[in-house]
C-alpha cells in the first residue's frame, strides 16, 4: 500500500474550502505509463490529469483535484519527483554567460535549492477586476480543470489544441467566468461584451499573480568561477523520470 506524504501548498490561503493534501511516490508501473503516454500523439489533459489525481490525496472528500490551481500542482509535481527520486537530482546544462569563458556545465536541481513563493509573498493579490462593459467582476486563478473545459470548446470551434493564442483567449474567458459556462463566456468575447482591453487586462493580472515554485536558480561556472541567477523550464516528462 502506498504511503501518502501530508504537504503545506503555496496558495492554500486562496481555497474556499477547508482541506489538508498528501502526496506519494510514483511506482515503476506508472513512470513507464506517463512516460509511454507522454510520447504518443493522442493524448489529451484529460490523460494526463487521470493519472496526476491518484498520486493526490485529500483529507476533505467535497475537494476535487479539477479544483486545485495550476500553481500548487505545479508545486506538487517538485515534491512528488524528489520525493520519487530522492537521489537523482535533476540535471541543468547552462553555458557560462562570462563572454570570455563560454564553459558548458551542468547544475543539479533539488528540493534543497527549489525557491518557493506563497500566496501571500505577492503584493496587491486583488480577486476582482475591472472590465470595460461588465463592470467590477471576480476573478479567479487557473484551476486543473480548465483545461478539459478548454479542450472541448477548441475542439467544437474547430480549432487546433495546440493552438496557444486561442487556448489563452479561453484561459482568460475561464478567469472571469463567474458561475457562467465557457461557451457564454465566448459569446461574449464573440459580440464584444468583452473587449480586447479587457483581455489586455486579465493577463495583466494574471502575470502578476504567480506563485509556487520559482524557476530560476543559482550556479557556478566551475572554470571561471562566475556565480548568476539562470532560469529553467522543465516539461512534464522532467517530473517522471529519474534520467
Amino acid at each position: 500500500m502506498q504511503e501518502y506524504i501530508p504537504i503545506d501548498i503555496p496558495g492554500k490561503i486562496l481555497y474556499k474550502k477547508e482541506f489538508n493534501v498528501s502526496i506519494r511516490r510514483i511506482t515503476p508501473i506508472e513512470q513507464k505509463y506517463i512516460m509511454s503516454l507522454s510520447q504518443k500523439q493522442q493524448r489529451t489533459n484529460q490523460d494526463y490529469i487521470n493519472f496526476l489525481k491518484n498520486l493526490v490525496q485529500f483529507d476533505n472528500q467535497d475537494m476535487t483535484f479539477e479544483e486545485l490551481y495550476w500553481f500548487d500542482v505545479q508545486y506538487m509535481l517538485y515534491r512528488i519527483r524528489f520525493t520519487t527520486y530522492a537521489k537523482y537530482p535533476i540535471k541543468l546544462k547552462y553555458l557560462c554567460d562570462n563572454e570570455e569563458c563560454q564553459e558548458e556545465f551542468s547544475a543539479e536541481l533539488d528540493m534543497g535549492n527549489i525557491v518557493t513563493f506563497e500566496a501571500t509573498d505577492i503584493e496587491n493579490l486583488t480577486t476582482t477586476i475591472q472590465l470595460d462593459n461588465l463592470g467590477e467582476c471576480p476573478i479567479r486563478q487557473k484551476v486543473m480543470g480548465d483545461d478539459i473545459v478548454i479542450d472541448k470548446l477548441l475542439a467544437d470551434k474547430g480549432f487546433e489544441n495546440g493552438d496557444l493564442a486561442m487556448r489563452t483567449l479561453a484561459l482568460d474567458l475561464c478567469l472571469i467566468s463567474n458561475g457562467r459556462s465557457l461557451d457564454e463566456m465566448w459569446e461574449l468575447a464573440n459580440d464584444g461584451t468583452v473587449t480586447a482591453n479587457d483581455i489586455l487586462n486579465i493577463e495583466g493580472w494574471f502575470s502578476h499573480t504567480i506563485w509556487g515554485v520559482k524557476e530560476e536558480i543559482k550556479v557556478k561556472c566551475p572554470k571561471c568561477g562566475k556565480e548568476s541567477s539562470r532560469g529553467y523550464i522543465l516539461a512534464l516528462e522532467d517530473f517522471f523520470s529519474a534520467n
